[in-house]
Formats: structure tokens, C-alpha cells, sequence
């Protein structure tokens, strides 16, 4: 049975109509009612449908699926739109058959353009009730966003100002989404993402404008026409000591109150869309707690983590999924609570028993905490070490890669940063203690763990392969050092030694870079192949071309062009890399600001292979 209703999918089948210009025969629809001389439902009838349908809160477990106790009326316009949808997948199956039948058919008939006549009228009519049940369902996420700020709130007054850019991004996600199921979710996601941004569509500066120009008819509203209000207005233009006396109260009251009140207001602007995503059916639990903000310095995640997984993993990992012990528990609504919203003690106790917990077993049912690591040389070995200590095939062990700018912010925090702003927590007891300073003071054994909370929908962000398809495609070539039989059964003290040894500076063969690509290209699809092959290479420290205005390979049209400003920028401004992890990480970092590939298009015809290459020998000093 069906337990939620989603307009995207109805709208996305009317929109491919539509495009393909076919009209739609519905086989049996007693439930709504027709226009005369229409193939279509009524659309009034139909739109007015999915506005009656109420938006209650979903709860969702992380298999996605949804669960609410639905009115038997609400239940009666799902299931009738559900026989809409397999009505328009059926007739676009049919109107393929037809458009073949057309086409093969090379004498036109006097009947054949009657038809083809009727055709047309049809599809006029499903064009404008395709723009009809499409506006309902911007309408119908519009209103099921501004239901969330709750009734008498501050929200209530913003959120009407921005009805035309909600409305874009909900059109703009509906249009490009690859997945009906996640519409919601991405488009909070972009509210989000706008609200945060100082130049993006919903930020408050744009309401702080407009406050500002209201400011003017302060202190008295000229909509109640108050004799004081005219009063007012007429002292300003007679009375100069009166006029100088309100300016400067204005100015008083600017400097007292506007920052403190715009800062509140933005305060709660942003709360409520990390508030909205969190009650969204698959959305994630951000970490987001004004009171104990994280400085901008210690929040910024890197383009890449990464996570090794198999069977025995803790939560739940699989190809679309990352869940907590909490969130698939018993108690998997306090999943949804954001750890840095709980009681200082509960942050430290679960932070601890996490990092400390066995790498085997499905963890405690008190931990919302999965772990990731910016290094992919510690994901690699651990998972070598993984496969040794599990007597494994290495096509067991899955490693995810995810690319966090598709992620909301907030979606990862750095351990070493809730560490810091929590290691001074009451009642934290010797071991504790002296754990967290040797996670803080020794960066020997620095993993560049991030983490995240609840559940964690990467489908469509991520890439995941097994370890044994890296090995095949050549990373034992690469880094042979990775194959070494006796120390399998070696992790952290492994990856130590593996760092300290690579750390001498040493130059970069052609074939390593070809492996390098190679590698990149196979076990990381849907990723950028030269910047994924740069972090590979980024595992040693490698000898870098000295810079120059320009380093191409072919007369005339320069494949990768790295100017002099762009090739230091990383020692010009001295971008601090520090905090996102080990040694091979901040190399990495410091290598993809290196390369500026141009003119990619221009070689198209050489090969993806020798297209990349060439732009790895820019960065790389090559042999």
C-alpha cells in the first residue's frame, strides 16, 4: 500500500509527455472527475487534490522509506495518483509504437491528418494542465516549507518575502533531480546552502533592506493614519531641533540594537532551515549549534573523505546509506538530535566511547556517530589490515569516497575540533583526559577522522568500490608497499612508517602518473579523474615543476597553464591546510591549487588518457 505521495513523479511523466507531443488515453478513472471532450482529468479537480493533502512529518528509517497514518481521503488521492503515474508510463510506451508506426508509414492519408489533427488539439490541452499541476507542486513544497516555521513566529513574516525564490529553487530541483524521492531533501538542502552564503538568493541581508527602508515611517505606523503619526511628520519638516533630535536617536538606536537584532534574526534564519532539513523524511542531522560554534577555521571539511566498510562494520554502510548504531536502533528518533545540542557530559561520553570503540560489531545503540577519514593511504591500509584480520577476500571490503561540496554545511565536523571544544566538560575522568591530549598532542598517528551523525544519504554523491578492484586496476603497482604480506596484519603503526618513509621528496615517473589515472579513472567514476589521481600521487612527497607562466605540451594551444600567481598561491597566502589532516592530505591540497587545466576540449581527440596525463606532468616533475 501506499503510504506517502510525491507531485514530482506525477509532474516529471506529464512534463516527458509533453516533450514527446503525444497525447494520453486513461483506461479507467471513476475516481475524478473529466472535462468534456478532454483525454485528461479535470486539472482544477486534480490540483485541488494535491493542495488537500496534508504535509504531516514523516518519519523515515534508513532504508528511505515513509510511514504516516494517513486520512482515508488523503489516502484515496494517492492511490489515484499512483494510477495516473502507471497510466502515463503506459501510454509513453504506447506513444512509441505509434511514433514507429508513423514514421514507417510514407503515403499520408486524408484520415491519418484528421488524426494527427486530433492529436494535436490533445496535446494543447495536456500542455497547459502539465504547467498547472507543475505550478501545484511548487506551490505544494512551498507550502509544506513555510508550515515548518510554526504559527506567530518571526519566520511567518520572512518567509513571505521570499515566495519568488523559493519557488525558483523548488522549479530548479524538480527540473534536474534524478530521484523524485530526494526532491524535498535537495531542495532544503539549497535553501540552506542560499541562506548561508552572503551573495545567495535567501540570505537576510535582502530582508534587512527592506527593513531598513520600513525603518523610515518609524516610530509610528501611517497605515493606522494616528494622529501622532502626522504630527510626527509634520514636526520633521518644521521643526529643525526636533528633526536633529529624532536623527540622532535613530542613529542611538541603530548602533545599540540593529547588529545585535540582525544577528539574532540570522541566528534563527539559519536554525530553521537546519531545523527543516532535520525533519525532512531522509534528511540529515547537521552539526549546527550557535552557542558553541565551531571558528570557520576548524569546520572546513576537504573536497574528499573517505570510509572503508564491510560486513562487520559498525551501523549500517552499504552503496547508498551511512547509519549510526542510534539511528537503526530502538531508539533511532534520537538520531535525529544533533549531539551538539545534548548536554555537554553526553557530547564528551559519546565522542570518547566512539573513538575507543571496537573496529568489529554493530557498536553501541547510544552512538550517532559514523566515522570518515580525509586520508585515503589510512583507509587503504586499514582496509588491508581489515581483510587480514577477517580472513577476507578484499572484494569484501568496500571503500566509499564521497565529494563533500554536494553535502550540506554541517554535514561533517573534524573530531580534533569537538575534542577541543569539549575536552574541558565536568566530570571527565583521568582516562578520558589523557586520551584526548594524546589525540590532540600526537600527530603521528593523526588520521584526519571526520565525522558524521544519524543517517547519511550519499547515493548520487559518492563512489563506492571494493579494495579488491583498486588492487586489479593497479595500486599494488603504484604502491607496491601496500602488497607487503608481513605487515598486513599492521594499521595505524603501519601507516606511520609508510608516511615517515614517503615524506623525502622524490621525483614522479611517467608510468607512476599512468597508473596513477588509470587507478582514478577505473575505481572512481563519476569523480574528477585528474584531481583524484593528483591525491593518489600525493601519498609521497614528489618533486613539483618550478613555476611558470605557462606549461604545455603542444604548440600553440596550452593544455594546462599554470600561472605564476596560481602555482604559489599556496605559500603566497599561506592557505592553512593543517586541520584537514595527515601530511598526504595537506600535499594533496597543496597540489590541486597547482594545476589549472584549460583547452581540455581542444585534445579531445588524444584521449582521455594522455589528456590527463599532460595535466599531471604540469604539476608533477616527471622522469
Amino acid at each position: 500500500m501506499l503510504t506517502a505521495f510525491n507531485p514530482t513523479i506525477t509532474t516529471r511523466r506529464l512534463r516527458l509527455f509533453e516533450q514527446a507531443q503525444i497525447t494520453i488515453y486513461l483506461p479507467s478513472w471513476k475516481s475524478l472527475p473529466f472535462c468534456e471532450h478532454s483525454c485528461f482529468p479535470n486539472s482544477d479537480s486534480l490540483v485541488d487534490s494535491i493542495e488537500g493533502l496534508n504535509l504531516a512529518d514523516t518519519i523515515t528509517g534508513p532504508s528511505g522509506s515513509a510511514s504516516r497514518c494517513s486520512s482515508p481521503a488523503q489516502q484515496a488521492v494517492i492511490e489515484t495518483i499512483q494510477e495516473l503515474i502507471t497510466s502515463l508510463e503506459a501510454t509513453l510506451a504506447h506513444a512509441q509504437q505509434a511514433e514507429n508506426a508513423i514514421e514507417e508509414t510514407h503515403t499520408p492519408s486524408g484520415q491519418g491528418i484528421v488524426k494527427l489533427s486530433s492529436l494535436k488539439r490533445r496535446i494543447t490541452a495536456l500542455a497547459k494542465t502539465t504547467k498547472i499541476i507543475s505550478n501545484a507542486t511548487e506551490h505544494y513544497i512551498l507550502d509544506y516549507i513555510t508550515s515548518l516555521a510554526g504559527s506567530g513566529t518571526l519566520l511567518q513574516n520572512i518567509l513571505p518575502r521570499y515566495t519568488n525564490e523559493l519557488e525558483c529553487i523548488a522549479r530548479n530541483v524538480l527540473d534536474s533531480t534524478g530521484d523524485d524521492n530526494n526532491v524535498l531533501r535537495e531542495t532544503l538542502e539549497m535553501c540552506y546552502d542560499q541562506a548561508l552564503c552572503t551573495s545567495g538568493t535567501l540570505h537576510l541581508d535582502n530582508h534587512f533592506i527592506s527593513l531598513g527602508e520600513a525603518s523610515l515611517e518609524w516610530p509610528y505606523n501611517p497605515d493606522f493614519e494616528s494622529d501622532d503619526y502626522y504630527d510626527h511628520e509634520n514636526r520633521l519638516d518644521i521643526d529643525d531641533r526636533y528633526a536633529e533630535a529624532f536623527l540622532a536617536q535613530c542613529e542611538r538606536e541603530s548602533k545599540l540594537n540593529k547588529r545585535e537584532r540582525e544577528r539574532q534574526e540570522n541566528e534563527e534564519w539559519i536554525r530553521f532551515w537546519v531545523r527543516a532539513l532535520g525533519q525532512c523524511p531522509d534528511g540529515p542531522t547537521l552539526f549546527y549549534s550557535p552557542a558553541s560554534q565551531l571558528p570557520d577555521s576548524e569546520s572546513a571539511v576537504p573536497r574528499y573523505l573517505f570510509r572503508a566498510f564491510d560486513k562487520e562494520s559498525s551501523g549500517r554502510s552499504d552503496h547508498s546509506i551511512v547509519a549510526s548504531a542510534e539511528s537503526i536502533s530502538a531508539i533511532a528518533c534520537r538520531s535525529k538530535v544533533d549531539i551538539l545540542s545534548r548536554p555537554s557530559e553526553e557530547i564528551i561520553q559519546m565522542l570518547y566511547r566512539h573513538l575507543t570503540k571496537s573496529c568489529f560489531g554493530r557498536g553501541e545503540n547510544t552512538d550517532n556517530l559514523m566515522s570518515w577519514s580525509s586520508s585515503l593511504l589510512f583507509v587503504i591500509q586499514y582496509a588491508v589490515w581489515r581483510c587480514y584480520q577477517l580472513k577476507c577476500d578484499p572484494a569484501e571490503v568496500q571503500i566509499c569516497t564521497i565529494d563533500t561540496r554536494k553535502f550540506p554545511p554541517g554535514q561533517f565536523v573534524r573530531d580534533m575540533s569537538l575534542i577541543r571544544a569539549h575536552r574541558e566538560a565536568p566530570n571527565l575522568h583521568r582516562e578520558m583526559r589523557s586520551f584526548f591530549e594524546f589525540r590532540l598532542k600526537n600527530s603521528y598517528y593523526d588520521n584526519g577522522e571526520y565525522l558524521s551523525q544519524g543517517v547519511l544519504h550519499h547515493a548520487g554523491r559518492s563512489m563506492v568500490e571494493c579494495l579488491a578492484q583498486l588492487i586489479q586496476t593497479g595500486l599494488y603497482d603504484l604502491y607496491p608497499e601496500f602488497a607487503d604480506v608481513a605487515e598486513k596484519n599492521s594499521w595505524t603503526k603501519r601507516v606511520g612508517f609508510l608516511r615517515t618513509a614517503w615524506s623525502v621528496e622524490q621525483t614522479t615517473t611517467r608510468l607512476d602518473i599512468k597508473s596513477a589515472v588509470e587507478i582514478a579513472r577505473a575505481c572512481f567514476k563519476g569523480l574528477d579523474t585528474p584531481d583524484i589521481a593528483i591525491l593518489l600521487l600525493s601519498f609521497k612527497a614528489r618533486k613539483l615543476r618550478v613555476p611558470a607562466k605557462e606549461a604545455t605540451s603542444f604548440p600553440n594551444t596550452p593544455l594546462v597553464k599554470v600561472a605564476e600567481q596560481g602555482l604559489s598561491r599556496g605559500y603566497r597566502f599561506q592557505r592553512n591546510y593543517n586541520e584537514y589532516g595527515p601530511d598526504e592530505v595537506r600535499r594533496y591540497m597543496t597540489n590541486a591549487d597547482k594545476m589549472v587545466p584549460i583547452g581540455r576540449d581542444g585534445f579531445i581527440h588524444f584521449g582521455w588518457s594522455t589528456v590527463y596525463c599532460q595535466l599531471l606532468e604540469g604539476v608533477f616533475e616527471c622522469s
